[in-house]
């Protein structure tokens, strides 16, 4: 950086010196600019100009684009404006902009009402005094190309380099402002002599500059803007989704990585929204109303996964700066997404950004990942350009590309993630072994101006279990396999724009899913290819249409058939399972009325060893239609009314989602739930507040659910049935969430969930569900304190599921049967706090996190077994007291808690540029 900042001096007082600079402009040099503006606080300082030397040798490739990035405030929280004499880095045509006349000026194009009016120091607003249709006021403010100078460069985020493609230069003397393009470049030709500009983007600082222009000048410059406090540029939006009558919650932006207690997990933010509960705080797996997590189904991009977190407190298994939104689903889901009878969670991926290369690496206390971007395919806008020889390049000092290139046609996004779990629990618990790993890698590359292609390749990794220990009689215990699971998936796909606005995507994906533990493991082979069509019929009405197809091969590497037997015979087997879907849908507007009717067929077919003869073959079939209907009224610009009702079903699948454990036991038939649901959408306060409530009301049927009946110590497990049962049963609830309008420094919602879940079990008859809570909670708040520091908070609170507590007397079968699930698990509350510290410089960014996810230390219980002492065992906070208290009340067993107290901290650095 001294050096840099000598090198500008020198520059400075050799600044009077000329060279020739190649191009429609030779007589003059080609020059640099530097802008400076304190991000804290505004600036009144006119910015400095330099010229000369510095451009000149720029022009020959001796000065770095950048060069001039040195010499910032003290911590680098100061946006700048840099001059760069690399042609590579911006898409600015020499002579391009030449007629000003071209150029539009209608302020309003960026939606930013603060255009409308003067600026603040003076600059006027052009819609105010210019005329698109006015020639001849255009004609007065054309330079003579005699004279006339050229100012290019690019508008650029300070701290990130992210282009501001909706930025423009608003002239202090009148004249009509300019956009610039998508990748923040902008080209203008200007009379010589001094201009006074003001640099404009929504969500960001305005940047006053002043630029001296001489006679034939060519001047390039790099504007950095520093973003407002008070905008919604990087703020959290959860709202529902403005596709045709979708009811669902879309989460996007930079600030779904900032959530408390998520670790920086977009994912996780699904936790605190109506209708869903967790498990438990620390696993991975989610209750959307009251259905089994089994019932909840994953997509990356509209091909189903697995999973999407890794196990225990591990993060998702998709690189977090990867997503680019993620949707939930918990009812209305489109007909595209099926085969689950629950809610339904779809994370969207991003393409590589295409300016220039990015980066972004993590290291925290548990693993280290990062992500890489880099563009490619770069042709030259001249096909007859000839680059330099290696000897012409010597000869005349040239460094880079001399021919103009085009924007890159292609993009490469990798990213991937490292534990070493293993390594710190070794510091608490010697024998615990958790491990696991992810990756991705996609390839974005427009093959014509109406076709794209991907390939996206991804896959995680997950190994629970025990290190190999001292017996303590000089033997050793091996190492043990808890479990053990991974995921590969490659999804090919092409992306066609039809005429009239339509759109077609085709696609291939190949997987594999592996699933095992000591000598048991199952390999799942897949292929799946999927088409979907978006043709409008007319201005309201758009037809869509698919065709998706799942071809899953199970195989058992480490298992002999003839050692199956009829229980693992259910779950393991070698056998194939075809489904074939087809899905139709209509979209429908007018008069602020959205309907969307669809339907959906899905057609199984199995066949392989019989699970209850293996070495007999068997083939099995089954048929699941789902009608859906979704409808959205606009009664008034604050009232939206929205209603859906539809069939899900869902092949029989285990309770916890186990990659490779799936599509088993046909016979049984498919698991379905018919749900309706209807709500509104309120806006108050100048929509600074909004307002959301759903009711609904599913009927399941046929669900896979689990029953724990034969594990009481009354009597051993002996068949699957005794561990996964087939029930029916109902779910309805009411969700609020009152959210806040992420425009000011503070995001954040209240969710509330108010909900019953009942089963009508073989054995007890109709009785809560395992997974019934009726109260659940959620209040998120975030808060930017300043450029440098931000802060964010949430409560989370539920109350217990059921549980079965003997009366006086009973055996443990007895309260199956007479009285099921007729006591509950103590509430639980939960307090998590993040602490954000961001230093900033012109390219670069780093972070430093601190994330405390339960930083109450509460005690969180799973599992309640009968008191053997009748008197309540080590019963201690006053919630168990109170629990306690109750079901003496009641005549029932006390409870034995089975659960323990946790605090999940995350502390982590990460550097993004």
């Amino acid at each position: 950086m001294l050096g840099a900042a000598a090198f500008f001096v020198c520059a400075s007082l050799l600044g009077g010196a000329d060279a020739i600079a190649s191009g429609p402009l030779p007589q003059r040099p080609l020059s640099t600019a530097r802008f400076d503006a304190q991000a804290d606080e505004p600036t009144d300082g006119r910015p400095e100009v330099y010229g000369g030397v510095v451009g000149a040798l720029g022009l020959m490739g001796l000065a770095e684009p950048d060069v001039t990035a040195d010499g910032t405030a003290d911590d680098g929280d100061a946006p700048v404006a840099v001059g760069t004499t690399d042609g590579d880095q911006t898409s600015a045509k020499p002579g391009a902009g030449a007629d000003t006349s071209d150029v539009s000026d209608d302020d309003d194009t960026d939606g930013d009402a603060s255009d409308d009016d003067n600026t603040d120091d003076g600059a006027p607003d052009d819609d105010d005094d210019i005329d698109d249709d006015d020639t001849d006021d255009d004609d007065r403010w054309t330079p003579d190309p005699t004279t006339a100078a050229r100012l290019r460069g690019r508008v650029l985020s300070f701290g990130e380099r992210e282009p501001l493609g909706d930025a423009r230069l608003i002239f202090k003397d009148g004249r009509p402002s300019t956009l610039v393009e998508s990748d923040g470049a902008f080209s203008v030709m200007l009379p010589p002599g001094s201009h006074e500009i003001i640099v404009r983007a929504p969500g960001h600082r305005d940047l006053p500059a002043s630029v001296q222009l001489q006679p034939r000048q060519d001047l390039e410059v790099e504007l950095r803007l520093d973003s407002e406090l008070d905008s919604d540029t990087y703020r959290t939006v959860v709202k529902a989704e403005r596709q045709i009558a979708l009811s669902s919650t879309t989460l996007r932006d930079d600030e779904i990585h900032k959530v408390a207690g998520t670790r920086g997990d977009p994912l996780r933010v699904i936790n605190s929204l109506p209708g869903v509960g967790q498990l438990a705080g620390f696993l991975p797996y989610v209750v959307v109303r009251g259905a089994a997590p089994g019932n909840t189904g994953y997509y990356l991009d509209g091909s189903r996964v697995p999973i999407l977190f890794h196990v225990a407190i591990g993060p998702s298994v998709i690189h977090p700066y990867f997503i680019d939104a993620v949707d939930f689903y918990p009812s209305g889901a489109p007909v595209r997404l099926g085969r689950y009878t629950s809610g339904m969670i779809e994370a969207r991926t991003r393409p590589a950004r295409r300016d220039r290369v990015h980066g972004d690496v993590d290291a925290r206390l548990t693993d280290a990942g990062g992500l890489l971007e880099i563009p490619f395919d770069r042709r030259k806008k001249d096909p007859d350009c000839k680059e330099p020889t290696k000897e012409e390049r010597k000869a005349k000092k040239l460094r880079g590309r001399q021919c103009e290139r085009e924007a890159p046609r292609g993009a490469l996004t990798i990213a991937g993630r490292y534990s070493y779990t293993a390594a710190i629990l070794s510091l608490v618990q010697s024998g615990a072994r958790i491990a696991y790993w992810d990756y991705q890698a996609r390839i974005d590359h427009s093959l014509g101006p109406n076709l794209d292609f991907t390939a996206f390749a991804f896959g995680s990794y997950d190994d629970l279990g025990t290190k190999a220990t001292d017996d303590g009689a000089g033997g050793e215990i091996p190492a043990q396999t808890i479990l053990r699971f991974q995921f590969h998936r490659i999804d090919n796909r092409l992306r066609q724009r039809l005429r009239g606005g339509g759109q077609a995507t085709y696609a291939v994906v190949l997987g594999l899913d592996q699933s095992g533990t000591a000598g048991i493991g199952n390999d799942e082979w897949r292929v799946a290819p999927r088409a979907d069509f978006r043709i409008p019929v007319r201005d309201n009405l758009t037809l869509g249409f698919g065709f998706d197809q799942e071809i899953q091969l199970f195989r058992l590497p480490e298992l002999d058939s003839a050692d199956i037997t009829e229980d693992l015979g259910l779950l393991f087997s070698e056998r194939t399972v075809t489904v074939t879907a087809g899905y139709l849908e209509l979209l429908w507007r007018k008069a602020g009325v959205e309907v969307r009717p669809g339907i959906r067929t899905d057609f199984y077919v199995q066949s392989g060893q019989s699970p209850y003869l293996p070495s007999a073959q068997g083939v099995t079939y089954a048929t699941g239609v789902d009608p859906r209907l979704l409808l959205r009224e606009q009664v008034n610009p604050r009232l939206v009314l929205k209603q859906a009702v539809g069939v899900y079903h869902q092949p029989p699948s285990f309770p916890i989602p186990i990659p490779g454990i799936e599509s088993f036991g046909f016979e049984r038939g498919l698991q379905r739930n018919i749900q309706g649901s209807f709500g509104y959408e309120l806006g108050l306060f100048d929509d600074r507040l909004s307002l959301r409530q759903e009711g609904y009301l599913g009927r399941l049927s046929n669900l896979q659910d689990y029953d724990l009946a034969s594990a009481s110590g009354d009597s051993e497990i002996d068949e699957l049935e005794d561990v996964i049962s087939q029930v029916t049963g109902w779910t309805y609830g009411l969700e609020t969430l009152l959210k806040l309008d992420p425009r000011l420094r503070t995001f954040g919602w209240i969710a509330y969930t108010l909900s019953r879940s009942t089963r009508d079990f073989q054995v007890g008859g109709s009785a809560p569900s395992n997974w019934d809570q009726r109260h659940i909670a959620n209040l998120v708040l975030g808060y930017k304190i300043s450029q440098k520091w931000y802060f964010s908070g949430r409560i989370h609170y539920h109350t217990g599921r059921p549980w079965t507590s003997p009366q006086t007397g009973q055996t443990t079968l007895d309260a199956l049967r007479d009285n099921r699930n007729n006591a509950r698990l103590p509430p639980f509350f939960q307090l998590d706090l993040r602490i954000e510290r961001i230093w900033r410089w012109p390219d670069w960014q780093l972070h430093a996190v601190l994330d405390i996810a339960n930083s109450t230390y509460s005690n969180e219980v799973f599992l309640c077994t009968p008191a053997t002492d009748g008197d309540g065992g080590a019963l201690q906070d006053g919630l168990r007291q109170a629990m306690f208290r109750q079901a003496q009340a009641q005549g029932v067993a006390a409870c034995t808690a089975q659960g323990f107290r946790y605090i999940i901290p995350s502390v982590g650095l990460r550097a993004r540029w």
